[in-house]
């Protein structure tokens, strides 16, 4: 999934060059190979690396890596220069350079093997995708942009949450994931807890909001839906749960 869209962000977000895209592209396949010889065979590719906390950290042994150092000063520092437009994407440089970032980049992915639908919501900060979208989106709650809330301590901003609007475990309706930028909103505590906990009559008028708000990006990702279906498909996904 994270690789669709790094190359749309160097393309869309960064406007690259078609050939400068394609030696970033080469220079993260062999990095692939150092990651596996370090023992972290769970990742067929770094684009696997769900975890900013985990990015980061084989960053740093990359670093550590002699073998790895040695090439990269063969190859005038190419491999690193991937390594950090990657890193940048990661971390939304240059997203304040287009009014809507994500929607440049939004395109349809296949689902992935691997299952992240046991993953809780609150510990979802973390996640590379949702820690974009909290960027992209200034650390403001889409719901109600004038809701306030307390600072991070750990990224000294506002603190947000990300919640999927589709819940993931809906994935087997849809041919493409649900786990895209278009179906994932920066909400305040408040307005989180509400679309989790509160009652239908209070959190429907939101569903809509939120679901009208997204449904050309939504399509845009593969995701097509009418909104009475949408209301449908998370009223019979509440009920399930509850």
């Amino acid at each position: 999934m994270q690789q669709e869209y790094f190359e749309r962000y160097l393309l869309h977000i960064r406007e690259l060059s078609v050939k400068s895209v394609e030696n970033y592209k080469q220079a993260l396949r062999k990095i692939d190979s150092v990651i596996q010889n370090n023992g972290f065979n769970e990742y067929g590719s770094i684009y696997e690396i769900d975890s900013y906390a985990e990015l980061r950290y084989i960053e740093q042994m990359l670093k550590r890596d002699e073998e790895f150092c040695a090439l990269d000063s063969r190859g005038k520092q190419m491999y690193t220069a991937g390594l950090h437009n990657y890193m940048n994407f990661v971390e939304g440089k240059k997203f304040e350079r287009k009014t809507a970032p994500l929607a440049l980049i939004d395109c349809p992915v296949v689902p992935s093997s691997k299952r992240t639908l046991g993953v809780r919501e609150e510990a979802n900060r973390d996640r590379i995708i949702v820690r974009q979208v909290l960027i992209a989106e200034h650390y403001q709650c889409e719901s109600d942009p004038s809701h306030r809330t307390f600072t991070s301590a750990a990224y000294r901003m506002p603190y947000m949450e990300g919640h999927h609007l589709i819940p993931l475990k809906q994935q087997d309706y849809f041919e493409y994931s649900l786990d895209v930028y278009a179906n994932i909103f920066s909400l305040c505590p408040i307005c989180h807890r509400l679309l989790h906990h509160g009652v239908l009559s209070e959190k429907k008028p939101v569903w809509q909001k939120l679901f009208n708000e997204r449904k050309e990006r939504l399509e845009e990702s593969g995701i097509r839906l009418g909104v009475k279906e949408f209301l449908e498909l998370i009223t019979e996904s509440e009920n399930k749960r509850l």
